[in-house]
């Protein structure tokens, strides 16, 4: 397995060849789980995400990505501004913020500063992103007034 640096770069450098002028953001490690329960059987679905966004600013770019054996595959970029933001929120009751796109597209997942590798078993890639995480603490700020 890949360790948490390497992780961690190869998350950005995926954020980097999906978007245009993507060295120019701060890119953070975020992800969503979601379960369902059936009466036979429960699945889960798991959700990565690398999301940009410049400090001070309001605009996020989130990279759905795939990993497997330490590579990282990016998917479409949805660029999220002022103009087509719909619905956000802040925290749900689970700690995930939420963010809409005018036209439909949602997203909801948790950024944390240090996903520990035990986690990672689980669901979450093992990243630390401490300074990135507070970065984007302030612009959730901005976002959500």
């Amino acid at each position: 397995m890949a360790s948490k640096e390497e992780l961690k770069a190869a998350i950005h450098a995926a954020f980097d060849s999906a978007v245009p002028d993507g060295a120019s953001y701060t890119k953070v490690y975020a992800s969503d789980m979601r379960q369902r329960n059936y009466i036979v059987f429960s699945s889960t679905k798991v959700y990565n995400y690398a999301v940009g966004f410049r400090p001070g600013g309001t605009e996020l770019v989130i990279v759905p990505v795939d990993e497997e054996n330490g590579t990282v595959t990016p998917g479409t970029p949805v660029r999220i501004t002022d103009a087509n933001r719909g619905n956000v929120k802040k925290r749900d009751l689970q700690g995930r913020f939420h963010v809409a796109t005018t036209d439909g597209q949602k997203f909801r997942f948790v950024v944390i500063p240090s996903v520990p590798r035990i986690t990672s078993a689980f669901y979450q890639l093992p990243v630390d992103q401490k300074e990135e995480y507070e970065a984007f603490q302030a612009v959730k700020e901005l976002i959500c007034g």
